[in-house]
């Protein structure tokens, strides 16, 4: 991971660090038969901004599992949005390979690597640099959004749709106090009963909690190890469609904006009315690759013909921020590696597949 110094750190406003994951390409240098394919470094992004009035500092974390794109599609839209007093982070594919897998945890799960993770462990480099953010940004309030199972509110066993604390009270933090006003309030524009919000509090500080497991969260740790308050906002994997997914997250976060004073522009309130713009941002959708020192730009599905021994390079990516190229059939983390066969690559946004090339072997 790159050595950012803390004050160089905090000065990133839009930024985004490239962190790499590296193939054992040595393994496989004799293969020459091979197709021989390069990608470009996952990128992990990270946006800080700053309103002209002071205000509160709020730290937004999307993305920690991969399947559920309420989450983080509600974070990246808040990218949009120009801070107008106060000071917003925001953190929206913190777990970027599980997006584009789709799956809760590509390397396992994320939000249970905060207490002590290996540096063997692939997710290593992007929990370390979450923990490093929090330290550095020092945030007034730590929101890590999810789509939880089912509703809360009609199965306690169920993680959906409510808003998840580590404790009443925590040292001065009144955490059920402060999120106890926020679902009230959210819950005053929700018509539909089933879906209300109510608090679930794991109780995870007491020694007897049947909720152990959460002493690896990120909310816990950003607690008992930042003196940070920290919340988890669910909304439900059985919401009918993203949309509703997405919105019910924004409502969460207005109110929380609004009592830690920070303002954003354009307003929550218009966001969801326009949501679906928002959510379809429309885009040229390209890949550029270099096939053995050919460059061509590929912006639809295609099959292509390279004898053995090609060596295929991707040099850029361009559409959406979640956007990237996925190969089929290889572990997600390597960025370089050799291939026998015929095989496919997949151009997805977050988790849809937008095109697909497919290399041919002659």
């Amino acid at each position: 991971m790159e050595d950012i110094s803390r004050r160089n750190f905090i000065k990133g406003v839009g930024a985004s660090l490239i962190l790499f994951s590296i193939s054992p390409e040595e393994v496989f240098a004799a293969r020459k038969n091979k197709l021989h394919f390069t990608l470009p470094p996952k990128p992990f992004q990270y946006f800080i901004k700053q309103g002209k009035e002071r205000g509160g500092r709020v730290l937004i974390i999307g993305g920690i599992h991969g399947n559920e794109p309420g989450a983080y599609k509600a974070a990246d839209i808040l990218i949009e949005t120009d801070v107008k007093r106060g000071t917003l982070a925001i953190l929206p594919r913190t777990n970027f390979i599980s997006i584009l897998a789709n799956i809760r945890g590509y390397n396992g799960d994320m939000n249970r690597k905060f207490h002590r993770i290996s540096k063997k462990d692939p997710d290593f480099k992007y929990v370390t640099f979450i923990k490093e953010f929090i330290r550095d940004f020092k945030p007034d309030v730590i929101l890590s959004l999810h789509d939880g199972y089912g509703f809360h509110l009609l199965n306690k066993k169920h993680w959906g749709q409510c808003i998840v604390i580590d404790a009443i009270q925590y040292k001065d933090f009144p955490l059920y106090k402060t999120a106890k006003f926020v679902a009230d309030r959210v819950n005053n524009k929700i018509k539909n009963k089933k879906w209300k919000i109510p608090i679930h509090n794991t109780d995870t500080f007491n020694k007897n909690t049947r909720y152990k497991e959460q002493r690896k969260s990120l909310t816990y740790y950003s607690l008992s190890k930042c003196n940070i308050p920290a919340f988890c906002l669910e909304s439900s994997k059985q919401l009918p469609d993203l949309k509703t997914k997405t919105k019910t997250h924004l409502l969460m976060i207005k109110e929380f904006l609004e009592l830690y004073n920070v303002e954003v522009s354009p307003s929550i309130d218009y966001i969801i009315y326009r949501i679906e713009d928002f959510i379809e941002r429309k885009r040229m959708f390209s890949i550029a690759l270099d096939i053995n020192g050919r460059k061509e730009i590929i912006r639809s599905s295609k099959t292509i013909k390279i004898p053995s021994g090609s060596r295929v390079k991707f040099l850029s990516v361009d559409g959406n921020r979640g956007s990237f190229v996925i190969p089929e059939g290889v572990n997600l983390n390597y960025t370089r590696f050799y291939y026998s066969k015929n095989i496919r690559f997949f151009f997805k946004d977050d988790y849809r597949k937008i095109l697909t090339i497919k290399f041919l072997k002659t």
